[in-house]
């Protein structure tokens, strides 16, 4: 509770007054689909880890039925009660003839239908079953749910570090957008300047009507320019929100757009220490030990199973549940089974060799993930003094291109330089500093990279 709270509390703030990059990484945590997944597969592994673990317990089940059977007989199939003391001689026959007469009637009139007949039974039992025994199958099936549930695991940190770097190259690519943006408008407002300045110049006689329409034209030019660059802006804008889950489409980017603290690494030293905290190996290594376990238990399909098994029941049979406490009847059992597989059709064998082959490609998979993070890693602190280099480069020609444009302001101004020149110096002005801005967010952007390679928490 006191969780989500805070987590409206974040998303009220950020509506309110723009969202800052730790808050851009949060909300994306909570929000972001992926995660989401990644979180519901850790769900199901817990749950086929439990499934498992229950195979180690006695299963226990108790079972109760009524039922009755009534049956009706045709009226050919009555007869009229014997009585065997109509046989007798009342001259001759004795008290026990008699009496003897009465009883064998009384046992034949019960044996012969007279009437629809109604049998009810009721019975419960109670069955206790145990493995005790299941070549091994039982024993390693448990342990690979417990590799998959720790696989799960650093997965979803996997995932939390992929999902960061790809929000703050969102973030910070949104914050690219607008300084190009600016660029943009800078260029436009200084060429209208420039317009209305060579506007006034020939009205003063100092520059012909081709110099107005030239700087016309090259203002019509920019204003695409700046549109394009706005259209981009608003498609950053978008990625970026989908990327946190901003459904209401209320948070906009703020931070500063600047250079991140240098990482001060050798490429040795970058190396060993992604080698040592990266979880991608550690998740190869538990894949190769999963699908071992896997292998193992599919070998114990040629084993025989063990299993223990008790029953005990209690029944009665009655007319309309007319059941009385000496009705019932009990049974006991116990008893132990084994089962041997002899022969399927060599498919069993089949299933064990496709387990090897699956457990002898992770190994060759867990070997390659190590160079796959050498690689990795080479390749992004590289990357990243390349674009120390190039934003160096960069500042020092947009300091250069600053400087050409004023001096061709001035030139211009004074009449000892032409128009063109004014329209280079800016456009070449505009172009570094695009080159500018872009320098630096590859500058974050590979800082950032490199950090997930070392297996720093972003």
């Amino acid at each position: 509770m006191k969780r989500h709270l805070i987590f409206m509390l974040l998303l009220a703030a950020v509506c309110l007054n723009g969202i800052t990059l730790e808050e851009s990484l949060e909300l994306a945590r909570q929000r972001n689909s992926t995660l989401l997944m990644a979180r519901e597969e850790i769900n199901r592994a817990e749950q086929s880890n439990l499934e498992l673990k229950g195979g180690f317990f006695p299963k226990l089940t108790l079972a109760g039925a009524y039922s009755l059977q009534r049956t009706y007989l045709p009226s050919s199939a009555m007869s009229d009660p014997i009585d065997l003391t109509q046989l007798l001689n009342p001259y001759t026959a004795s008290d026990n003839d008699y009496m003897l007469a009465a009883s064998v009637s009384g046992i034949a009139n019960s044996l012969l239908p007279s009437s629809p007949m109604d049998e009810g039974s009721l019975a419960a039992s109670l069955k206790l079953e145990q493995v005790i025994f299941a070549g091994g199958r039982l024993h390693n099936g448990y342990k690979a749910t417990q590799r998959y549930r720790d696989i799960s695991r650093l997965n979803l940190k996997v995932k939390e570090q992929d999902v960061a770097l790809q929000t703050i190259q969102m973030f910070y690519g949104y914050l690219l957008t607008t300084r190009l943006v600016q660029v943009q408008e800078e260029a436009l407002a200084t060429l209208r300047r420039h317009v209305a300045q060579v506007e006034l110049f020939n009205q003063e006689g100092f520059v012909a009507e081709f110099d107005v329409l030239r700087a016309r034209l090259e203002e019509a030019k920019l204003e695409p320019q700046l549109m394009k660059a706005k259209n981009d802006r608003d498609l950053a804008l978008a990625a970026f929100r989908k990327q946190i889950g901003d459904e209401q489409e209320t948070t906009v980017p703020e931070d500063e757009f600047a250079l991140p603290e240098r990482i001060d690494l050798s490429l040795e030293q970058a190396l060993a220490q992604g080698l040592a905290n990266r979880g991608e190996l550690e998740m190869a290594g538990l894949a190769t030990e999963l699908k071992e376990l896997m292998w193992k238990a599919e070998k114990g399909i040629y084993m025989p199973t063990l299993g223990l098994q008790a029953s005990a029941s209690l029944f009665t049979a009655a007319d309309e549940f007319a059941i009385e406490a000496d009705d019932f009847g009990t049974n006991y059992s116990v008893g132990i089974g084994i089962s041997i597989p002899l022969f399927d059709g060599m498919s069993n064998r089949a299933k064990v060799k496709a387990a090897h082959h699956d457990y002898l490609l992770s190994r060759i998979q867990q070997r390659d993930a190590t160079a796959l993070i050498r690689l990795e890693i080479t390749q992004n602190y590289n990357n990243l003094r390349h674009a120390e280099e190039n934003y160096r480069v960069q500042q020092e020609n947009m300091r250069l291109a600053e400087q050409g444009l004023e001096l061709a302001r001035v030139r211009y101004e004074n009449q000892v330089g032409i128009q063109l020149e004014v329209f280079d110096a800016q456009t070449t002005l505009s172009a570094i500093k695009l080159q500018y801005y872009q320098a630096i967010y590859e500058v974050i952007s590979a800082t950032r990279m490199l950090q997930k390679s070392l297996g720093t928490t972003l």
